[in-house]
């Protein structure tokens, strides 16, 4: 009986301390970016640089472990409405990335907007990307520069490795990705 009390004033500790520094870290994050949206949350642990490159909207959530970077000064990443992204995402906004509203980015997704050819060394060759309003990025994606937009409503399967444009409401899977499906959005959302 003391060890399950033990346990859940253990868990509560937890939770309070994970939500005070996620309001801390929202806090910093909302001196240092472009903009921030109300109703925003970022946990700690998210890195965005350069954070006067980046506006994110209201309502979104952050989680810990996400990179959002630039090897370019000039790189712009703008994040919509009630987007979430989840741990340990990268976002590379060389090109400059758009996200939609309503977008999911999965666990260990990784969407790429510029790309080096053979030479780790050489300038990045920059290539924007946007990413349309509801849609939804499978759980360890790469999201290849060569894919420079994705069509509202796409959903990103698992594991793909996307090499060109996704059309809207597109279900796209495999390595390299390929169409499998299409869903009706209407249907969706009901």
């Amino acid at each position: 009986m003391l060890f399950r009390a033990i346990h859940f004033v253990l868990r509560a500790s937890r939770a309070l301390a994970r939500r005070l520094g996620a309001r801390f870290a929202t806090r910093l994050h909302h001196a240092a970016l472009g903009g921030l949206g109300s109703g925003a949350v970022i946990q700690t642990g998210v890195s965005l640089t350069p954070p006067g490159n980046v506006q994110i909207g209201s309502d979104c959530y952050l989680w810990r472990g996400v990179h959002a970077t630039s090897e370019a000064p000039g790189g712009i990443l703008k994040i919509g409405n009630r987007v979430q992204i989840n741990r340990d995402a990268h976002l590379d906004f060389t090109g400059n990335l758009r996200i939609g509203d309503d977008v999911m980015i999965s666990e260990g997704a990784v969407l790429y907007t510029h790309d080096h050819g053979l030479d780790p060394r050489s300038k990045p060759a920059q290539v924007s990307k946007s990413v349309g309003a509801g849609v939804w990025v499978g759980m360890r994606a790469v999201i290849l520069p060569q894919c420079q937009s994705i069509g509202a409503n796409a959903v990103i399967g698992a594991g793909a490795i996307v090499t060109r444009d996704v059309p809207a409401g597109a279900i796209v899977a495999g390595n390299p990705a390929r169409i499998i499906g299409q869903h009706d959005a209407a249907a969706v959302a009901a």
